[in-house]
């Protein structure tokens, strides 16, 4: 079935147990194959669910996961539209496994970790070029303390904490690998990293972590910033 507006695209029924990844699945498709462009407003919610040959419901959900994703973007009053993020090299890659049966999660988690933990040595030896950077991370550690109890805060400022980070190992390559990894990532466990900051208990251990991770890079330790770095990474397996 063709939608006949301003976005010619060819969309064909689903019927199948798991719905809403069949849906990601197809719009996915038809943005890499260029039938849909960033930027692009897809039908309204009825429509698309007729066009689909699916339940509203389902499609609310593969919309979700789609958001999670940031392959759309839901304003609300307007409708849902292409995210215009340049992210169709990685979902070409990573896709395939996040729709697999199980989770990727654990996965990409281990990945980002040997990445993180190779990487925080480059930090370590650059902090002296990078000192507006390291006075941020301390500023971030400030305001985490200060929205103990705000898990939304706590995830945003977590997120902000390992970007700068991460700049501060002045390697390009291992940036934008970073950059991908957690733009899956953070979305994939969004719900997950907002559970983990409700208890109050967690919030503090992993607020000790970056604490611990920061003080070893002030005292340009990188053993004790890697050994840190790992500590932080068991406290988020322990607490998911």
């Amino acid at each position: 079935m063709a939608f006949e507006g301003s976005v010619k695209m060819e969309i064909k029924s689903i019927q199948t147990k798991k719905i809403y990844k069949n849906i990601v699945e197809q719009i996915v498709y038809l943005i890499r194959e260029g039938s849909l462009k960033c930027g692009d407003k897809l039908p309204p919610e009825r429509t698309l669910a007729e066009m689909l040959d699916v339940s509203r419901a389902s499609l609310r959900e593969a919309l979700s996961v789609m958001e999670i994703m940031g392959i759309v973007d839901i304003r609300p009053g307007e409708g849902s539209f292409v995210s215009d993020l340049n992210v169709q090299p990685f979902l070409s890659l990573i896709l395939p496994l996040l729709l697999k049966e199980g989770s990727a999660e654990d996965d990409l988690i281990e990945f980002r970790m040997l990445l993180e933990i190779a990487g925080i040595k480059l930090v370590v030896k650059n902090a002296d070029k990078n000192i507006d950077q390291l006075k941020e991370l301390g500023d971030i550690i400030t305001e985490m303390g200060q929205n103990i109890d705000d898990a939304d805060a706590g995830a945003k400022l977590d997120v902000k904490f390992h970007s700068i980070l991460f700049s501060m190992s002045n390697n390009l390559v291992l940036i934008q690998v970073l950059e991908y990894v957690r733009f899956i990532l953070e979305r994939t466990v969004k719900f997950n990293r907002s559970v983990i900051l409700q208890k109050r208990e967690s919030a503090e251990v992993i607020l000790n972590c970056h604490m611990n991770i920061y003080d070893a890079i002030v005292k340009r330790d990188a053993k004790l910033a890697e050994q840190a770095l790992e500590r932080h990474f068991e406290l988020v397996y322990q607490c998911m």
